[in-house]
Parts: C-alpha cells; sequence; structure tokens
C-alpha cells in the first residue's frame, strides 16, 4: 500500500515539474500548409487526406498538450501570410521564393508545404507482351518550407514510378504515399521539430 502512494506521489510530481518546464518554454511555431495539389490528375479526398495525414505523423510531438513544444499556426492565418507574401513578390515567383516572407510574417520558426506535383495512372496494350495491358502509375511529391533555426529555406522531392502488368504495387495512391514519406524524410521535417523539443 505504501508503495502505491509514493508511486502515485512520484508521478504527480512528475506531472507538476512537465507542467511547469512547459509553462516555461517557448513554443516552436509551425506553419503547416495543407496538401497543394498541382498534378495533371488530381487524386480523391481520401488519398489527399492520406497523405496529409502523413504530413501530420511528421510533425507530431507525443503530449504536446501538457509539453506545449509547439504552437500550430491557425490555417486561416497561414494563407493569409501566403496571399500577402504572393502579392508583394515581384512577377512570376516559386513557391520556394515565398517561404522565407510567410515565415516573417507568421512569426514561425518553421514553415511546411507538401506538394502533389505528379499524379496518374493509366493503361496502354503491350503487343510484345501477347496483347496484355501494361499498366503505367507515377506520382512525384516535394516538401517546401523555411527552418528558422538554420535560416534555410529548402525544397525536398521524391518520385515513384510503375510500368508493369497490372498489380497492387501499381496503385498510384500508393506510390503517392511512398513519394511523400520519402520526401518527407529528404526534407528532415521530424528532426527539424525533434531538435526544438529537445533543447
Amino acid at each position: 500500500m505504501k508503495k502505491k502512494i509514493v508511486l502515485s506521489l512520484v508521478m504527480l510530481l512528475c506531472c507538476f515539474m512537465a507542467q511547469v518546464y512547459a509553462a516555461q518554454r517557448v513554443p516552436l511555431r509551425v506553419a503547416q500548409f495543407p496538401l497543394t495539389v498541382q498534378s495533371y490528375m488530381t487524386p480523391s479526398q481520401d488519398v489527399q487526406d492520406s497523405l496529409e495525414r502523413l504530413v501530420d505523423r511528421s510533425l507530431h510531438i507525443p503530449l504536446n498538450g501538457t509539453l506545449n513544444a509547439v504552437y500550430y499556426i491557425p490555417e486561416k492565418e497561414c494563407w493569409e501570410a501566403f496571399d500577402a507574401a504572393r502579392a508583394e513578390a515581384f512577377g512570376k515567383v516559386k513557391l520556394k521564393d515565398l517561404m522565407r516572407p510567410v515565415a516573417e510574417k507568421l512569426k514561425a520558426d518553421l514553415v511546411v508545404m507538401p506538394v502533389l506535383t505528379g499524379y496518374e495512372q493509366y493503361q496502354t496494350m503491350s503487343w510484345n507482351r501477347w496483347g496484355r495491358y501494361i499498366t503505367h502509375s507515377y506520382a512525384s511529391v516535394e516538401i517546401i518550407g523555411y527552418d528558422k533555426s538554420k535560416d534555410e529555406v529548402f525544397s525536398k522531392g521524391a518520385s515513384r514510378q510503375y510500368n508493369d502488368e497490372y498489380s497492387t504495387q501499381a496503385e498510384v495512391s500508393r506510390l503517392a504515399c511512398e513519394a511523400m514519406d520519402d520526401a518527407l524524410r529528404s526534407a528532415k521535417v521530424n528532426e527539424r521539430v525533434w531538435i526544438w523539443k529537445n533543447r
């Protein structure tokens, strides 16, 4: 019985210390944009949701409500800053060139914008394979952003393609998720968040 009481007190003390620490630290301000689709074909809403969940997972901090490690800037504010930055830019400007101005307007420490740049799937007849159908699938993703701690504008991409007889691996939705996962790793999105948390 005494052990349970002591263990409960220790747990309460740990929770209290975590809350005190969270109240003192300045959270990482993250501007997370929803998926921008620039591909020829537009994926279903379910596929877009799956891709956005991968981005959410890469920016997720467990117990963030208690730790107060990350503050996610509301989407509406992100788009307002983006529109203002684009309006101030001269001529046709690349998304990458808008990341630093957006971060400055939002006072963001990290900006992340996922872009689906390629998404297509179709079939052709192959006479070399006795008239069989060949599935052609292609997906590409780019992660664009800005990291204030390094004063770094980053743009990392990944792509997947399939050209063969149909199988479950040919599904473009699957290729898009694989490309998104690779692009997020290449951009080191999760690492950028955890480095801040562990400071």
